[in-house]
């Protein structure tokens, strides 16, 4: 019999026929189980709030919740269950995140979403290994683009243009590999190119998205730009439903070493081709930072391009032309477990033809992380 640890009022049931032993102990191996499970996984998250001042004008989708206001915002509530992948040859993970809050309905994971919706799952995968290759199985973030729609994850509180007109979630399967010390790949299979959750592709669902990536950082062979870090994805698929010639997202990153002590420089590029469409956008972006002490940093991000997309466009009509966007952002850790950061953005595009007043904002963000 296996060795149980039992106190008297246990022994004492078991002896009258109240309970049995063999339920005790599997009552006891329930519990073991549980306890197991509840040590191996974390819970994590942030609240994100913020106060938006600018112009009134209406930006398309990238300022986050409550756009064209001057108002305070609850952002979102995060929150996050994992479980890491260890470093055995066949370990296993998980993550499950939701979104409860205004901002939640923007993530469109939910395939029958309604105006308003205020709780959206973010993510949620199975992570598998098989012979060093790396299985992520279920929803995901994408492989295009320097952002993702977690607030914690970003330099500025408010998004860039190439995020904009990227996709940014999956259903499906993404396995990765390192073929070498600072080379990876990783290639994957989608329903469509949207974030909605179980979304089916043209012709019954047949039609598929196929999703691939590259990252190399330069060796110490490379002089002054070892450390180099460059990038390359590609999405290529059509949304929910659509048919045709598909749509295909290019990105390409160049993040360089501190050449500067306390100096980061990185240039981004996202090329789209709507598959149906002659007119492609256009996104390209120049990011610096610089480390002011250990609890203060300065960021620039400086944009240029050309957007195509109706369904981001909204009010700008057809087409944005000669784009330029500038956002500068101060983050200053005051107190431990807060990013705070303000930041002032500056936008400017030609619309249809005719010159468009610039829009500006300053923006205040402060999230909690758990």
């Amino acid at each position: 019999m296996k060795n149980m640890k039992m106190n008297k009022w246990t022994m004492g049931l078991a002896a009258a026929g109240v309970v049995s032993l063999s339920s005790v102990a599997q009552a006891q191996d329930a519990a073991a189980g549980a306890e197991a499970l509840a040590a191996s996984t974390t819970l994590s998250g942030y609240v994100s709030t913020g106060y938006k001042f600018n112009n009134g004008s209406t930006t398309g989708g990238y300022y986050r919740a409550d756009e064209g206001r001057n108002a305070f915002s609850l952002d979102v509530v995060d929150l996050k269950l994992s479980s890491a992948q260890g470093d055995g040859a066949m370990d296993t993970g998980y993550t499950v995140e939701l979104w409860m809050g205004p901002a939640a309905a923007g993530i469109n994971t939910a395939a029958n979403e309604t105006t308003g919706d205020s709780v959206e799952l973010m993510q949620a995968n199975i992570d598998l290994r098989i012979s060093g290759v790396d299985l992520k199985i279920g929803q995901f973030g994408t492989v295009v683009g320097n952002e993702t729609y977690n607030y914690s994850s970003n330099t500025f509180y408010t998004h860039s243009y190439g995020f904009a007109i990227e996709p940014t979630q999956h259903t499906g399967l993404l396995a990765s590999y390192t073929v070498s010390d600072g080379l990876n790949v990783a290639v994957g299979l989608a329903n469509t190119t949207g974030s909605a959750l179980n979304d089916a592709g043209a012709g019954n669902g047949s039609g598929k998205t196929y999703l691939g990536s590259v990252s190399y950082t330069l060796g110490s062979g490379t002089g002054m730009l070892a450390g180099t870090e460059l990038y390359y994805g590609i999405v290529s698929g059509n949304a929910s439903g659509a048919s045709g010639d598909d749509d295909e997202y290019h990105y390409g990153s160049i993040a360089l070493p501190e050449l500067v002590s306390n100096l980061s420089i990185s240039v981004n590029h996202t090329h789209v081709d709507y598959g149906n469409a002659i007119a492609s956008s256009n996104v390209t972006g120049l990011n610096l930072g610089y480390a002011l002490d250990a609890d203060t940093n300065i960021n620039v991000r400086y944009e240029v391009g050309n957007i195509n997309d109706t369904n981001l466009l909204g009010t700008w009509a057809d087409n944005a032309d000669n784009l330029q966007s500038l956002t500068i952002g101060v983050n200053r850790k005051i107190w431990e477990n807060v990013t705070s950061r303000i930041e002032y953005r500056n936008d400017t595009k030609d619309t249809t033809g005719s010159v468009d007043d610039a829009n500006s904002v300053v923006a205040l963000n402060l999230i909690y992380h758990f």
